[in-house]
């Protein structure tokens, strides 16, 4: 009877996953969600009686020189039977740092606990204080000035840290209210729990329950679950929320919160759902709703026109975010279901400057292989070897530039993972050779659901690292396979356990990639998709306190393990589908299972855009939609719009038809092949993105409000972006039937990508430059034609990019092909670029093996290339000659017939040709990118 029950539900959920949407009720909504529920009607309450019922005891008070560190108590005092003179007193440990020379700001606030006997033995009774552990890789600390006084007649403490180049921060903390006020260069910034809706559910039994609730509180599923599919939650601590309010004081437009198929600018949530933060398998979810997603990650970032914060809620429970924008202020509610407060503030002059912070402390984003970078090809699934080859050759005689080729689920025996289908795949080994010779890779699905009863998941259980259920005993589940069991990747030898499957499972292959899919976990009969909120994991943690961080253990497994086996002399590919703040250090990742549908391309934009902004910018969407037939125009759009995700990959369910681009009809084809073989031009120019990214944190897909913060206009524009900091400007066509785009715009001179054609934006009055401290900071639009054939792009003013002209089969192949340098000078002649290139596979880049050149255009006179870094192995970079340079002259200065060259001492001339009205072209320069010189006109 198990058995068939089984069977029925597996044959359920893989209807629904075929012919049907997701169905909203598998999860709750705030209102079913007991902790949401509580601190909803908490904050509607406490705003109301003005009451606050938490303050800083004085006497605990202690600045300690040594960490550099703030500690006191807080003090959560609760009446009993509402009597003011009888209360209750629950002691919350605090702790304050100043950080990155002073300007981001990190508190804890924790909870004295007593032990509690009736508790099952297997669980840990400290709160999880542990999610800083896996989303830090550096925290640095800074020495700070500390003053305690009494200051408008309330106590409080006042700290401050002076730094003549990155400004004054300066937090008055007040003792009575738990309130801190924080101010950026003299302007107040933040207030954190201005309207007292910090809320910390201490542990108490439930006989106790009644008289441990403050007035303002409701007591609604303190102990039990009363959603339909969640009620065998045990919830063994009862109530243990956290929340938190943050003001953004001076800025009304937050971004963040990935992820959620809404709009790029967070959206007020008074009237409807706040945003929740869960990780959760919801295949063809519905477009603008605030629902969970696969991955989430709970840093939200604002700014206006002069400044930037951020707030990082750290904490990797079951968290809603509510949001509110009073007039000249955004306001945030954090409500997570249990863990500890802990959070991490950052200040800065620009949104940029506030990712470079963040990702400095969870960790830069990785740089992938120069191979995840170009064309992925993939479907649900590629049947055996000769399927995978004869897609293969037929890319390569349809002339489309590709990769990688990805395989489903179904290339395991019978959904074993670290297994292949003998019938299918007799020897992976030969088909990886073969993909080999052309450059090429192959990435297989492994997902942490292990099938029970094989080789793999006995000895998960032998070793005792599999994921417990609430008694401590292995938990079984139901996922792909049927009964399942799960990896335990927060304990250290489960971890070392996931690399030994690897290592026999690679083979020593160096072109095979992982995927990490279903690691949320999706669970199919859990609830809501996923685990139950009361297994438990290492340390005897309960899931409901680190499940967000869950998906991030499971890659980063991964990626640690693929290092170890190949002695770190390969750069591991991993894509996950969830995440977490941190996952940029070891993954990619996508939005999911996507309908072939116009709102779906639609969507993707703010989805990826979201996501870069949360400082995750490897991501993508399938092309062209992984449910469902597109049809024709929305198949061109799609790869057009595609071409510009960082991860840029076709993928298609097993009931769709294919689709690989070969099979399509022209002139369809030749669409698609024009928009692939320009990321492949493109490459350069993309991989130097990769590279600015990962050093400093920068979107790859960059919003326009982070290009141009001063742009208020630009605050909710989220269906056009730049190419990181390249100055290309695109604006996919996300429509049927459009012929004709407009693109918004700063002020400067805008190019035509195809033809340098100049546009002029509040730059010219009466034939003079307006001077840049008088242009008016408001947004003017260019009409672009846009038909089928076309993708409208534009080159900003200022900018020089990096491109391989020649059509090749792999990236690879472009290694040893020329630059060709574009140069789009800005109304004073200037402009400026760059270019990052390594050898694309090893991590030989982080011992300085890797070449880094800037280039600089000035006053129409004079181009300059200058090497940053040069690499001891000259093949590293491959082929460093700049072959073109072509440099668009708006029509207004003339370039002679030739031009001289200076190399170090050693001249000569090259031919200039003019192609168009537009441009012109020095032809063979023979100047490399890895040496200083200069070109005079």
């Amino acid at each position: 009877m198990l058995l068939w029950g089984l069977l029925q539900l597996f044959f359920f959920w893989s209807q629904l996953q075929t012919v049907s949407g997701f169905t909203q009720y598998l999860l709750k909504r705030c209102d079913q969600a007991g902790f949401c529920a509580r601190n909803r009607w908490y904050a509607e309450n406490i705003q109301k009686t003005g009451v606050s019922y938490y303050t800083i005891e004085d006497s605990s008070v202690n600045y300690d020189e040594d960490d550099k560190t703030l500690y006191a108590t807080i003090i959560k005092s609760i009446p009993k039977n509402g009597a003011k003179d009888d209360i209750i007193k629950v002691e919350l440990p605090f702790a304050l740092q100043l950080l990155q020379d002073g300007t981001s700001v990190r508190f804890v606030i924790d909870e004295t606990r007593p032990h509690k006997e009736d508790l099952p033995e297997a669980l840990n009774q400290r709160r999880y204080n542990e999610t800083s552990k896996w989303v830090f890789t550096n925290l640095p600390k800074k020495a700070s000035r500390v003053r305690k006084g009494t200051t408008f007649n309330k106590h409080k403490i006042v700290i401050e840290e002076d730094n003549e180049y990155l400004g004054n921060l300066k937090l008055e903390l007040f003792m009575d209210s738990f309130l801190i006020k924080i101010y950026w260069k003299n302007s107040l910034a933040m207030v954190v729990n201005e309207r007292s809706l910090l809320n910390y559910e201490h542990l108490r039994d439930e006989t106790e329950n009644e008289q441990n609730l403050l007035p303002e509180e409701s007591d609604f599923n303190m102990f039990h679950d009363t959603f339909k599919y969640s009620k065998a939650d045990t919830m063994p601590f009862g109530p243990e929320s956290v929340a938190l309010d943050f003001t953004f004081n001076g800025i009304e437009n937050l971004y963040g919160l990935p992820e959620h198929p809404d709009s790029f600018r967070l959206k007020d949530t008074t009237d409807g759902e706040p945003y929740r933060l869960y990780a959760a398998d919801v295949f063809r979810y519905d477009i603008g709703t605030k629902m969970p997603m696969y991955g989430n990650i709970p840093f939200v970032i604002g700014n206006n026109p002069t400044s930037a914060a951020g707030v990082f809620w750290v904490n990797a429970a079951d968290t809603w975010v509510d949001l509110k924008y009073p007039k000249g202020k955004a306001q945030t509610h954090w409500m997570s279901e249990t863990g500890i407060i802990d959070v991490v503030l950052f200040f800065a002059d620009t949104p940029d400057q506030i990712l470079n912070k963040y990702t400095n402390i969870t960790g830069r984003p990785m740089l992938p292989k120069q191979a995840a970078v170009g064309y992925h090809q993939c479907r649900w699934n590629y049947n055996d070897e000769l399927d995978v080859l004869t897609v293969d050759s037929n890319m390569d005689k349809g002339h489309f530039p590709y990769d990688v080729i990805w395989l489903d689920l179904d290339y395991t025996d019978e959904k074993k993972f670290f297994t292949w289908k003998p019938s299918a795949f007799p020897n992976p080994a030969r088909m990886l050779r073969k993909l080999a010779k052309l450059g090429r890779e192959l990435v297989v699905l492994i997902d942490p659901h292990l099938k029970a009863g094989y080789e793999i998941s006995d000895k998960v259980v032998e070793n005792d690292v599999a994921i417990k259920n609430r008694k401590g005993k292995t938990f079984y589940g139901t996922c792909w396979p049927g009964m399942s069991v799960w990896i335990d990747t927060f304990n250290k030898v489960g971890r070392k356990v996931w690399t030994s499957f690897y290592e026999t499972f690679l083979n020593g292959a160096r072109n095979l990639n992982i995927w990490n899919d279903m690691n949320e976990p999706s669970i199919f009969d859990g609830p809501e998709t996923s685990a139950p909120k009361d297994l438990i994991h290492d340390g005897g943690f309960e899931h409901r306190a680190l499940h967000n961080a869950y998906s991030l253990t499971v890659h980063d497994s991964t990626y640690d393990g693929i290092l170890e086996i190949f002695n770190n002399s390969i750069r591991p590919f991993i894509i996950a589908r969830g995440f977490f703040a941190g996952s940029q250090r070891t993954a990619g990742t996508w939005t999911g299972d996507n309908v072939a549908t116009w709102d779906y391309l639609k969507i993707s934009l703010p989805m990826i855009l979201s996501s870069n902004v949360a400082g995750m910018p490897f991501t993508g969407a399938d092309i062209a939609g992984f449910f469902e037939n597109p049809e024709e125009q929305l198949i061109v759009r799609w790869y057009q719009a595609g071409l510009w995700y960082p991860f840029f990959r076709a993928h298609a369910h097993i009931d769709s038809n294919r689709r690989e681009p070969f099979l399509f009809k022209d002139p369809i084809k030749s669409y698609v092949r024009d928009a692939i073989q320009l990321r492949y031009k493109l490459l350069p120019t993309f991989y130097t993105a990769f590279f600015r990214s990962s050093i400093e944190g920068t979107p790859i897909m960059k919003p326009m409000i982070f290009e141009k913060p001063q742009y208020s206009d630009f605050a909710a524009v989220e269906n056009q972006f730049y190419l990181g900091n390249t100055g290309i400007l695109v604006k996919p066509i996300l429509e049927k039937d459009v012929s004709t785009a407009q693109i918004k715009v700063s002020d400067g001179i805008f190019y035509d990508y195809y033809d340098l054609k100049p546009q002029y934006i509040n730059t010219f009055e009466a034939g003079k430059d307006v001077p840049q401290k008088k242009r008016p900071h408001k947004v003017e639009y260019i009409n672009v034609k846009a038909g089928l054939d076309k993708i409208p792009i534009l080159i900003e003013g200022g900018h020089i990019i990096t491109k391989r002209d020649n059509y090749r089969r792999s990236s690879k192949l472009y290694r040893n092909d020329p630059y060709t340098l574009v140069i789009a000078p800005n109304s004073y002649g200037d402009a400026e670029g760059e270019l990052y290139a390594d050898d694309g596979e090893t991590l030989a880049n982080q011992n300085g093996e890797y070449l880094h050149s800037s280039f600089t255009f000035q006053h129409y006179e004079l181009i300059t290339g200058h090497p940053r870094n040069v690499p001891s192995n000259h093949k590293a970079a491959g082929n460093t000659m700049i072959d073109k340079i072509v440099i668009a002259t708006g029509g207004r200065f003339r370039v002679k017939d030739t031009v001289r060259i200076n190399k170090n001492g050693y001249f000569h001339t090259a031919k200039v040709i003019r192609s168009s009205p537009f441009e012109a072209v020095i032809l063979h320069p023979m100047v490399y990118a890895n040496e200083t010189w200069q070109i005079d006109f």
